[in-house]
């Protein structure tokens, strides 16, 4: 892990993934908000929203990263409630996650606290469901601004009242990874909170271990496509795609859009993944990232070292490509590398019949 700089440890946490809205497919999010190109017929983005359950495996202690929306999306901020109300949003949940994790055999009062990656609602759920026990982890940078008082914030006073706001300063973190500043959250090694800037001020990824040489980076909004971040070269030497699909993309993707390299453009040939070794699709430059050039270096250290490291296993909160792969959840990751889950997920999203593909040359 030389390329990465994760500090050596043994002790090691258990990462749980649950998926909050109960239809992906149902979901309701413009694509043209979140990355590029979009192609005629893929402008929706529908998509599950992940929330994690994270319990250090030595002393027991559980907190969760990111709640996915809440339930009853129409109590939203005003704003936010308009735009549902008016069908140009939804994310459906019949149950919200404090509701799975109970139905799961996991008192809330057994959680010590609730990291937001950041302020979005589809991720910061509802609050007011946790005890007053649990606390609420965020980045000192975010803002913490209700609709009150900034009209655009996603923020009901309900979210902030009732908790301890622990804010971490990762300014002055003495640890980075993959060259981003990382808090030791646990304090030994377990699961760091990385500071990924460029959706939103204060933006947090997160790196589990599961095992002494094997994690999990939840990749919250860095991106919301897994297309921002592959192929690489390093992708391709360390995970060859299948013969198969390398021959299927070569009809199913179009090559006008995607063509192989800077320098082709526009032509009608076959699409050449192989030749391929930047990813298909850019974050957003008039979009939900608030900050367009710290976003596209962050993508690009995730890109070129956590997703091409075999001991990484990348999950973004929004990857359309992952639950086709990974089937039913909930479920615990802490054995993707023993159910080889990167390789049987790495590429999928350029399967036809994989929810994530959006590279259709007859578009």
């Amino acid at each position: 892990m030389t390329t990465l700089n994760i500090p050596s440890s043994t002790s090691t946490v258990s990462v749980k993934i649950y998926d909050v809205v109960s239809d992906p497919s149902k979901v309701i999010a413009g694509a043209a908000s979140f990355f590029a190109p979009v192609l005629p017929g893929t402008e929706n983005l529908t998509c599950p929203v992940f929330a994690f359950l994270i319990e250090n495996k030595t002393t027991g202690k559980r907190i969760m990263f990111d709640l996915g929306p809440r339930k009853d999306l129409e109590n939203s901020v005003p704003w936010f409630a308009a735009v549902v109300k008016a069908g140009q949003a939804a994310m459906p949940v019949d149950k919200d996650i404090t509701e799975q994790l109970v139905q799961d055999g996991i008192p809330l009062e057994s959680i010590s606290a609730v990291v937001w990656s950041h302020a979005h609602c589809d991720h910061t759920g509802d609050m007011s469901l946790f005890p007053s026990s649990v606390d609420l982890v965020v980045s000192s940078q975010m803002k913490l601004e209700t609709y009150e008082t900034s009209e655009w914030s996603h923020l009901l006073p309900s979210d902030l009242s009732g908790h301890k706001i622990v804010p971490i300063d990762l300014s002055e973190a003495k640890v980075e990874i993959g060259g981003f500043k990382a808090h030791d959250y646990f304090g030994d090694g377990s699961f760091y909170l990385l500071d990924v800037p460029g959706h939103q001020a204060g933006h947090l990824c997160a790196l589990a271990r599961v095992a002494p040489t094997s994690f999990i980076l939840l990749g919250a909004d860095a991106c919301h496509h897994v297309g921002v971040l592959r192929p690489t070269a390093h992708l391709h030497k360390h995970f060859p795609c299948p013969g198969a699909l390398i021959s299927a993309t070569r009809a199913s993707v179009s090559h006008a859009h995607f063509p192989a390299s800077s320098s082709e453009s526009g032509s009608d040939s076959a699409f050449d993944l192989t030749a391929r070794t930047k990813p298909l699709l850019t974050v957003a430059r008039n979009g939900y990232f608030e900050d367009v050039p710290a976003a596209e270096a962050s993508v690009g250290k995730l890109s070129e070292l956590f997703d091409a490291s075999s001991d990484v296993l990348v999950v973004l909160a929004h990857d359309e490509s992952m639950p086709s792969v990974m089937g039913k959840l909930p479920q615990t990751l802490d054995d993707w590398k023993e159910r080889d889950l990167k390789r049987k997920s790495v590429w999928s999203f350029l399967d036809e019949k994989n929810p994530a593909f959006r590279f259709g040359a007859k578009a």
